[in-house]
């Protein structure tokens, strides 16, 4: 029998128990509508309609950049959208398009005081990652790094918490502060695409603390529309020695060309 494509967590044989007298005296409560639920022992901390409105989306997506896609573009990798792009990065994957109660989710976590469904968005994306294996075992995951006054202003980065669930759910090393942000960016969602893909030209870089020539490294997001926050940070990966970089993101939205 092969192994698996990724590790599960495992817990020592102590911490069952205890989190059951834990959970006892504190009930869980959901990650998503801070409602009490039942707790788990793997897998987000969600209560039953929460864990269904944040499901993995059952429509094919393209390998190649998470779009949703039809069934006949898989064989070939890579979808209507991305076929003709050159995207620096070499598969990516997702919980699901960005919309409904997954763009909701995505947006509450922005905010610090939403770190818990941060958390448990990483870990429902390490699920999507395991039902969809990438090509090959990643060696490192590394987020989408904010400049640090930006970072110490909103006091959270929701990518790096999505990227630390989503390493410790794969038994993949994270690689924090791989990734440096050169400057402050204007936001996104404002921007056109083009303007998108100026806004972050040449914004990241790899620190030189990080030995990763020859590494497939796993680059972590929120929100992925038109690619380019991720192409640019693939660049710098890349440009580093990274041999291979993959995509994961909480959503996937439909980019306006």
């Amino acid at each position: 029998m092969s192994d698996p494509p990724y590790n599960v967590r495992r817990r020592g044989w102590l911490a069952r128990p205890i989190a059951a007298v834990i959970d006892l005296m504190f009930p869980p409560r959901c990650a998503a509508c801070d409602s009490e639920c039942e707790p788990r022992w793997e897998g987000p901390l969600l209560c039953p309609t929460c864990d269904s409105q944040l499901a993995i989306c059952e429509r094919p997506t393209c390998p190649r950049c998470a779009l949703v896609c039809s069934e006949s573009d898989l064989p070939r990798g890579s979808c209507g959208d991305c076929h003709s792009r050159k995207l620096l990065f070499t598969a990516a994957r997702t919980i699901g398009p960005y919309q409904a109660e997954l763009q909701k989710a995505v947006l509450k976590a922005k905010h610090s005081v939403h770190e818990p469904l941060a958390a448990a968005l990483g870990q429902r994306l390490a699920e999507a990652v395991q039902q969809q294996p990438l090509p090959e075992l990643p060696d490192l995951v590394v987020a989408v790094p904010m400049h640090w006054l930006k970072r110490l202003w909103r006091k959270t980065n929701p990518a790096g918490t999505v990227a630390q669930e989503l390493s410790r759910e794969l038994d993949v090393p994270l690689a924090a502060g791989l990734l440096v942000c050169k400057r402050i960016l204007r936001h996104q969602a404002a921007l056109t695409p083009s303007e998108r893909r100026r806004n972050v030209r040449g914004a990241f870089r790899a620190s030189r603390r990080w030995a990763i020539s020859g590494k497939r490294v796993l680059l972590v997001d929120d929100v992925m529309t038109t690619c380019a926050t991720a192409h640019e940070a693939s660049r710098a990966l890349l440009e580093a020695g990274a041999s291979a970089v993959y995509v994961a993101t909480v959503a996937r939205s439909l980019p306006e060309f």
